[in-house]
C-alpha cells in the first residue's frame, strides 16, 4: 500500500466545493481545508504508485478548481 498526502492549491472562495468533490474520489481517505501556502490536504491510500500516479493525473487533476498540486509519499 501507498499513503500519499496530496498539497492542493485552488481558486479562490472553492475550497469546500473541491474537498466535496475529494471526498467522493476512490482513494482519498479525508481532506482538510488548511491554512498557509495551500489551501487543502488530502491523504490518499492506494494499492500501489501506478494506481496514484492515475488518481493525481486523471482524478484529482481533472477537478475543476485545482489550480496546483504537490504530493508527499509516506514511507
Amino acid at each position: 500500500m501507498v499513503t500519499a498526502f496530496v498539497l492542493i492549491m485552488t481558486k479562490t472562495g472553492k475550497e469546500k466545493e473541491v474537498i466535496s468533490q475529494l471526498q467522493q474520489t476512490s482513494g482519498i481517505n479525508e481532506a482538510w481545508a488548511v491554512y498557509g501556502d495551500y489551501d487543502i490536504i488530502a491523504k490518499a491510500t492506494v494499492e500501489n504508485l501506478d494506481v496514484l500516479n492515475t488518481l493525481l493525473l486523471q482524478e484529482i487533476r481533472a477537478i475543476q478548481n485545482i489550480s496546483m498540486t504537490s504530493t508527499l509519499i509516506g514511507l
